[in-house]
């Protein structure tokens, strides 16, 4: 799901002639140091991680972006907000965390950008439809290019 989104992320971006550098582009795992590697490696860059949220109980619904440097919060709620609006999704928030990719990519603008939880049943149904996937990544885009207009 997190792939097919970023593809679909990328293509979008790269229609509105934005440059795209993806961390993978087949179903693969890349260690954590490789993927914050990246998001340091390019200037004027900003470094987007999405990811699915699952919770044990089942109970987890909707979206939220992390950040964990201040200069990232901006990024972060132009996402989050976009993606709201383009999903209708519950609005989990904008929220600072310690994960290992955004907090080691220090030369750019860096967020993790949960897109809803697979362990609900309703949004798991929902995201496994390419049509949902393209209006969550439509929400990332527009977020990134709200982002660098304002910026």
């Amino acid at each position: 799901l997190a792939l097919d989104t970023a593809r679909r992320v990328e293509a979008i971006l790269r229609s509105q002639g934005l440059k795209v550098i993806m961390t993978r582009s087949r179903d693969v795992f890349i260690p954590l140091q490789d993927r914050s590697a990246t998001g340091n490696r390019y200037r004027n860059a900003i470094f987007v991680s999405l990811h699915y949220n699952y919770n044990r109980s089942g109970s987890g619904a909707g979206v939220e972006t992390f950040h964990y440097h201040a200069a990232s919060k901006s990024l972060a709620s132009y996402i989050q907000a976009y993606l709201v609006q383009r999903t209708g999704m519950t609005n989990r928030g904008v929220k600072t965390a310690s994960f290992h990719v955004i907090r080691n990519t220090t030369r750019n603008p860096s967020v993790l950008v949960e897109c809803g939880f697979v362990s609900n049943p309703t949004e798991r149904a929902r995201m496994l439809t390419g049509e949902f996937r393209a209006r969550i990544a439509e929400g990332i885009a527009q977020g990134i290019i709200a982002y660098k207009k304002a910026g």
